[in-house]
């Protein structure tokens, strides 16, 4: 199945680098298609080998309850609330794409990544795909590529590069969350591949500066910070240093050539990082967030009752023309706090699990555990300022396969220590062996003749 998971990651990039959706009918497109017969499949394979084990069972019950409640909510809207203008179809197509889509991409690459050499393989699929679309989107800018990628022409998004994953935060997030793991790629590579990875982080981080997202910029800061300190027995100070140099180098070649591609870049990074973050409103400041968000809670006030149960899946947009720009107040807002909770519980199984895996993996694989720590800590920072919409497809694929790595590699560690038995002090099997053993006398030695 590497082929097809490889296959399926390959399919989402070219849809999304070349813009056409590859739509096969209303919620069904090519990336669908693999998708769906990849689960089947999967379950298939395991109904006929057998000896199928859950693994992270609190983290699959968190998905369950995830989605089961959205469809619940759902059911509601659509059979016995009806909002005005609510419209189940469509948010049948929504909560599919979004909820049970997720939840497929992720149990089809958890439970199909069957060893290491699955993991490595996936992970440079999905960086070289990465890569790619950056790369072609620096291209497109320069003219020698025609992908219409977009460009912000007013307000906050003007000459904000959005790139090939959606909107520019989008885009910048889905950066923040990968880029440590094309990093470890790359050092991990050797002859020609080299000039490629660092070229593609070249082209990521260029990206990443000309979206202009301070979320993602603030995701790095706080998010790269945080796993620092969690990580900080294999990081030593030295080695922080110098990634921490040989960021900023590469934040500065990035930045050049940022302003090159687009020479009025540095002046809007400038309004936005300084005149604009140090406004004295605080609504001018988050780029009317917090207006937002108060708004939200507000109506969410008006029925207090929304504070547990939620207003249902796919209603905001009937209340609300802009977007909640935070992620836990979208999930809070329409699943109430069995969805929040669903969703918060999904995260800190992600990070735990990753953060154990650094302590039980090999040399090997332990960079990869120690970037996914980097990437996942990092998103979930960004997304408390933008509500991730296309790329949580790439997401869910890095979590599954990434988390399969992770917790195989703690239960190798665990099977390995209850295998360890403990034995008195002084003990030694080869003395033990050797020791001259006394003879049997008296009631016992007659009793050994036959």
């Amino acid at each position: 199945m590497r082929l097809l998971f490889m296959l399926l990651i390959g399919t989402l990039a070219a849809s999304d680098i070349l813009g056409t959706g590859m739509s096969l009918g209303p919620g069904l497109s090519v990336k669908n298609a693999l998708l769906y017969p990849l689960a089947l499949g999967l379950l298939f394979r395991l109904a006929v080998k057998g000896g199928f084990r859950m693994r992270l069972p609190s983290l699959n019950a968190a998905f369950l309850v995830w989605v089961g409640y959205g469809t619940l909510t759902w059911i509601a809207c659509s059979t016995m609330i009806h909002y005005p203008g609510y419209q189940p179809l469509a948010s049948a197509i929504s909560l599919k794409a979004v909820l049970w889509d997720a939840a497929l991409y992720f149990f089809v690459y958890f439970y199909g990544t069957d060893n290491e050499g699955d993991f490595f393989v996936l992970a440079k699929t999905l960086a070289f795909a990465v890569c790619i679309a950056n790369i072609m989107t620096l291209l497109d800018l320069v003219g020698i590529v025609h992908l219409g990628i977009t460009i912000g022409e007013e307000g906050v998004e003007a000459d904000r590069v959005f790139g090939v994953f959606g909107h520019a935060n989008d885009t910048a997030a889905l950066m923040d969350c990968l880029l440590p793991m094309i990093a470890v790629v790359a050092m991990s590579s050797r002859g020609a591949m080299k000039v490629f990875w660092y070229t593609g982080i070249l082209a990521s981080v260029a990206v990443l500066m000309l979206t202009v997202s301070r979320g993602a910029y603030v995701g790095i800061a706080v998010g790269y910070a945080s796993a620092v300190w969690l990580c900080r027995r294999y990081l030593p100070a030295s080695r922080v240093a110098a990634w921490v140099l040989i960021g900023a180098s590469a934040v500065a070649v990035a930045v050049g050539v940022a302003a090159v591609l687009m020479p009025d870049f540095t002046q809007v990074l400038a309004e936005r990082l300084f005149n604009q973050s140090m406004a004295l409103s605080i609504s001018v400041a988050s780029s009317g967030r917090t207006t937002i968000w108060i708004t939200a809670l507000a109506a969410m006030m008006q029925h207090p009752i929304t504070f547990l149960t939620g207003y249902g899946w796919d209603v905001y947009h009937l209340m609300f023309t802009l977007v909640t720009h935070n992620y836990y107040l979208d999930q809070w807002f329409g699943l109430g706090l069995p969805g929040l909770i669903a969703f918060l519980t999904i995260w800190y199984q992600a990070i735990a699990t990753g953060r154990r895996a650094v302590d039980a993996a090999d040399e090997r694989l332990r960079p990869y555990m120690i970037a996914f720590v980097f990437g996942i800590l990092a998103l979930s920072v960004c997304i408390f300022f933008i509500n991730l919409d296309k790329p949580w497809s790439y997401v869910w694929i890095y979590i599954g396969f990434a988390l399969r790595a992770a917790s195989d590699a703690v239960e190798k560690k665990q099977a390995a220590r209850a295998r360890t038995v403990l034995k008195p002090a002084g003990y030694s099997p080869a003395l033990q062996a050797s020791a001259p053993r006394g003879r049997l006398t008296g009631e016992l030695r007659r009793r050994s003749v036959p």
